[in-house]
């Protein structure tokens, strides 16, 4: 009997031991945790709200990691000095940055994007066609940009002006937005704002036409009727009063235009509407709609794109694979491209999520609860293409400089200076960097 209790006791006694080393097994797995920080850097603190709350939903799909997700705002200007002097150097680089789009042009010059950024192009593989928007962030066939919006352009209008004034909409034509806009300008309204120091307006309607800057070669493309036409078009709002002029189109004298009802209406891309008009007019919620853009002849697109943003992945990054993992999941599932959406009022790029129903059916208050997501649904559903170039950004400042200003301030006719931008351009590009 004896024998028989010793041995019982024995064979508690190891239990109780596996049980414990078990437990101390546990504790000692669950506090050697791998411990990670993902870092990103962006011009826009949308993204950093939108990309933390991925990213924590995303770590619990790696439980066996601990992470930190250091996800800074920078403001636009300093953000590229930053990110290219860290690049440059080869240490201090974040695992993430969001390229916007115009600033993409100075990562293709001395092929930065090729030696500092992670070719996307075989992560992406098969997913590629499930998107509308590669072209932006693409560099001799390589993609080194997942986007983070269509931006699609629509006309942004005062309803509650345009029914007392028994304007019909929506306006279908350019020639008929010129009709309603001078029966506007006899009461003293402006059909929308145009900044005159600035490319924004002319590019949205040059694209509008399917005019190109460059095309996929690199090829100045910019000497075109459709450019001309384009500018033609606003040189005459301006000079009907149907366009109200500003060199400070993003400040407060167009939103003070706006409250005091002389501007009416702006075509510009979906973040106009979270970043700016609501802000900064929010007294007059419920009073405005939406529609697509006019035609500028029957059966032509009605839509234009301008803005978005790139995350990229730094060649600087200790965990790409993990990186990519995680930027995958916020920017490439349907589901968060919907979220993306409905959170920050960002399009998605995702055809699928385009056609899903709570981004169809997504209504606005703002908007007069107007299903404000079938309209930017079929916008971006007729997606202009945009390719990059090394000379973006000076062109683009040319073009403000010899086109723009001088057009609309009534120093240049559109032909002329548009032939003097191309001719700038093109000196530009044969001297090289």
């Amino acid at each position: 009997m004896k024998i028989k209790k010793d041995f019982k006791k024995l064979v508690g006694g190891v239990l109780v031991l596996i049980f414990l080393f078990s437990l101390f097994s546990l504790s000692t797995v669950s506090f050697s945790k791998e411990k990670i920080t993902i870092s990103m850097w962006t011009h826009d603190n949308l993204y950093v709200e939108f990309f933390t709350r991925r990213g924590k939903e995303w770590a619990t799909k790696h439980p066996e990691y601990k992470f930190k997700f250091d996800f800074v705002r920078i403001p636009y200007e300093q953000l590229w000095p930053k990110v290219l002097t860290t690049l440059a150097a080869g240490a201090g680089a974040p695992d993430l940055v969001g390229i916007e789009i115009s600033a993409f042009s100075r990562f293709m010059k001395h092929n930065i994007a090729e030696t500092a950024l992670v070719d996307l192009t075989p992560l992406i593989g098969e997913e590629k066609d499930k998107f509308l928007r590669w072209e932006p962030y693409t560099f001799k066939g390589k993609i080194y940009g997942v986007e983070s919006a269509f931006c699609p352009v629509v006309y942004y209008y005062r309803k509650d002006i345009f029914d007392n004034a028994g304007i019909k909409t929506p306006i279908e034509s350019w020639d008929d937005f010129v009709r309603v806009g001078q029966k506007l300008s006899a009461q003293g309204k402006y059909m929308a704002a145009v900044a005159t120091n600035d490319v924004t307006h002319f590019m949205e309607l040059f694209m509008q036409q399917e005019g190109l800057l460059f095309d996929e070669e690199g090829n100045l493309c910019l000497d075109d009727p459709r450019a001309v036409k384009a500018l033609r078009l606003l040189v005459d709002g301006v000079e009907k009063k149907i366009l109200w002029p500003t060199t400070d189109f993003y400040g407060a004298p167009h939103f003070a235009a706006l409250k005091e009802n002389k501007v009416v209406g702006d075509f510009m891309p979906d973040w106009w509407s979270v970043y700016l008009l609501k802000p900064n007019v929010p007294e007059q919620k419920g009073l405005w709609k939406i529609q697509l853009l006019p035609a500028w002849e029957k059966g032509g697109k009605r839509t234009s794109t301008w803005g978005g943003t790139g995350f990229a992945i730094t060649k600087q990054s200790k965990h790409v694979d993990l990186v990519w993992d995680c930027l995958h999941y916020a920017y490439m599932t349907k589901e968060n491209q919907v979220k993306r959406f409905l959170e920050i009022q960002y399009f998605p790029t995702m055809i699928e999520a385009i056609k899903d129903p709570r981004v169809i059916n997504y209504s606005d208050p703002y908007y007069g609860n107007q299903k404000i997501g079938a309209v930017f649904a079929e916008a971006a559903l007729q997606k202009p293409i945009q390719w990059q170039s090394p000379y973006w950004s000076e062109t683009l400042n040319i073009l403000n400089r010899e086109t723009i200003t001088p057009a609309l301030t009534g120093k240049k006719n559109p032909k002329q200076a548009i032939e003097d931008a191309v001719n700038k351009i093109e000196v530009l590009m044969r001297k090289g960097f």
